[in-house]
């Protein structure tokens, strides 16, 4: 799908429930996104639109094929999906088993979860709150999230918060911009310099830079505590400097998570952890990531951020991150890459 000139926002809700639920002056979503739609694209800097809004009023839930493949590609799309939460997951597919709403949130979330922003006006005390399979569905898929970017309980704080959102993502959407734009290639610059250095001061000075980014609290060496979703988890940091497939690079990592006993002290204060972060100096393959974890059955998820390893077991997590060839990489620059992308993967296993 061609991209937009302007920044495209999603507004996904149910079109036909109300908001609030009771009151003289509630109003249909549908109609409260046709007004969000046309306040945000009537905002101008220096007189030029910026934004263009989709809403599926269109499609109308006529439940076809056609009009969901359309929401899909619209999810994926899209600069900013916002997803206005109220526990029904909107109308179903061909299955009966997942509703729009649901699949819209999924499709926008497992293309780039960063864009992904997530309104509650959820009543769980109300006395319409839907009970169908996919409403329930959908509402577990939410709780297993564990994660609101905001929660309103009337219109005008409704459109408070969306408009909060929408400013806030496009600050963030330029910065993530900028630094992506900054990252250095592999022959000029700070990687140039990275790649001069011997191995362990080329892993050492990928070590303190992923701790920076993951602007965790409390660093001592090679660990520091990150909060994700209100709890305290100790992430320790090891570096490959070189491709995994090189044996004296590999080894400089071997099996990090060999030595977790001698953090029994420190974990005793924490919610969870260690959760091993690898910067990978060049790129990292689900067979190299079990390789490290020294064994084959475990949990391997390719993800955005790089590569999610999970033994439930013995209680190993993770975490590598590929092409981090200097200071300005994504993974080191950008916290979110680091920490909040596998936050949802780690919410659930800590």
């Amino acid at each position: 799908m061609a991209k937009s000139s302007k920044i495209k926002i999603m507004i996904s809700s149910r079109c036909n429930d109300h908001f609030p639920l009771e009151g003289n002056n509630r109003k249909t979503l549908s109609a409260i996104r046709t007004q969000l739609k046309n306040e945000i694209e009537a905002v101008r800097i220096f007189l030029q639109p910026v934004y263009e809004v989709w809403i599926n009023e269109k499609e109308q839930e006529d439940g076809s094929q056609q009009a969901w493949d359309h929401c899909m590609d619209e999810a994926r799309d899209c600069d900013i999906f916002i997803a206005l939460y109220n526990g029904n997951a909107g109308w179903a597919d061909s299955s009966g088993t997942i509703g729009i709403c649901h699949a819209e949130l999924e499709a926008a979330s497992a293309c780039a979860p960063g864009k992904v922003f997530i309104v509650s006006i959820f009543e769980p005390d109300a006395k319409t709150v839907p009970v169908s399979a996919p409403d329930q569905a959908f509402q577990d898929y939410i709780r297993r999230l564990r994660r609101f970017d905001a929660r309103a309980v009337s219109e005008t704080q409704l459109f408070e918060v969306v408009r909060k959102t929408v400013a806030d993502a496009t600050i963030k959407m330029v910065q993530r911009g900028v630094r992506d734009a900054s990252r250095g290639v592999s022959y000029i610059g700070p990687a140039l310099d990275w790649s001069r250095l011997p191995y362990a001061s080329r892993a050492k000075e990928m070590c303190i830079a992923a701790l920076e980014g993951l602007k965790g609290h409390g660093a001592l060496g090679n660990r520091t505590i990150r909060e994700i979703n209100k709890r305290k988890l100790l992430f320790v940091a090891s570096a490959v400097p070189d491709s995994l497939s090189v044996a004296a690079a590999r080894e400089l990592v071997g099996q990090p998570h060999l030595a977790d006993h001698g953090l029994d002290g420190t974990l005793t204060k924490l919610h969870g952890g260690p959760i091993h972060l690898v910067a990978c100096h060049k790129g990292v393959s689900e067979s190299q990531a079990r390789t490290i974890l020294g064994f084959p059955d475990a949990t391997v998820i390719s993800a955005p951020f790089g590569i999610y390893v999970l033994d439930p077991v013995q209680s190993i997590q993770l975490v590598l991150l590929p092409q981090c060839r200097d200071a300005t990489s994504p993974h080191f620059s950008n916290p979110a890459r680091v920490a909040d992308g596998p936050a949802i993967i780690l919410a659930a296993s800590v």
